[in-house]
């Protein structure tokens, strides 16, 4: 796509691997500075950053624990007060686990909110407090269309994400658009078969996977979209549509995407 984000610094949560990788990448080659959000993934982190770098440079990493409170609050002023000019936020970091209803306790819903809702809820909230204007978009799941009780807690975070994302949208407007992209089926995990990812694309109206590309172009479509907020752009081939949740069977070898 030929947005041009030359203007644009943008942070990226969990960008160092998989969809956060190929959106850091195509922000990037739209011109845009990338901050390569990290917990864990540090080498990958490093590795992201080298071939970001050879696109254009100004692009850097910072690590910060999503899930620790004084981590979380410290990142966007820290950046801030360093000279980081933000104007994008891709809330992309979360983490599926599925859990039927009547097992999840206390802890486990705790946990999933905390990465799922609380961290890019809570990050939306800093982008408003320390930057001027821009854009935020928060990667959800195309699961927030319908009802999926394998998804459990995280798909319940999802849906408050959602709802976030609608009323931020109306009370930040027009200093700050706030949208969302839901992806559905994207990469398989680590260790997956591809005769799995072939049984649940049977189920989608589109009969294949979406690409990671086609993620990261819907978000840089959201970036420059001047008048749109408070959409949610589904990027899943139409599964959301079909209301039918994933089978069970091969959810246990699905994990989340992001």
């Amino acid at each position: 796509m030929a947005q041009d984000l030359t203007n644009t610094r943008v942070l990226i949560t969990g960008a160092s691997v998989r969809i956060g990788r190929q959106i850091a990448i195509g922000f990037a080659e739209a011109g845009a500075r990338v901050i390569v959000h990290y917990n864990q993934s540090e080498d990958a982190a490093q590795e992201l950053l080298s071939l970001l770098n050879g696109i254009r440079d100004g692009h850097c990493c910072v690590r910060a624990d999503l899930t620790n409170a004084e981590e979380r609050q410290t990142l966007i002023p820290g950046l801030v007060a360093d000279g980081y000019s933000l104007n994008c936020l891709v809330n992309n970091a979360s983490v599926y686990r599925r859990c039927p209803l009547a097992h999840v306790i206390s802890e486990r819903l705790r946990e999933d909110y905390e990465i799922n809702f609380v961290a890019p809820f809570l990050l939306m909230r800093d982008f408003a407090l320390y930057c001027e204007e821009g854009s935020i978009i928060n990667i959800l799941d195309q699961r927030v269309a319908s009802v999926d009780p394998s998804a459990s807690t995280y798909g319940f975070a999802k849906k408050s994400l959602r709802d976030a994302t609608e009323a931020a949208a109306v009370q930040w407007a027009p200093r700050i658009r706030v949208n969302a992209v839901a992806p559905g089926l994207v990469l398989p995990p680590p260790g997956v078969e591809a005769e799995a990812m072939g049984r649940l694309t049977k189920l989608v109206p589109m009969a294949e996977a979406s690409p990671a590309e086609e993620i990261a172009d819907a978000c840089l479509f959201l970036a420059t979209a001047r008048t749109i907020t408070g959409q949610v752009l589904y990027v899943d081939g139409g599964l959301h549509l079909t209301g039918a949740p994933l089978p069970e069977k091969d959810e246990a070898d699905y994990t989340s995407s992001h």
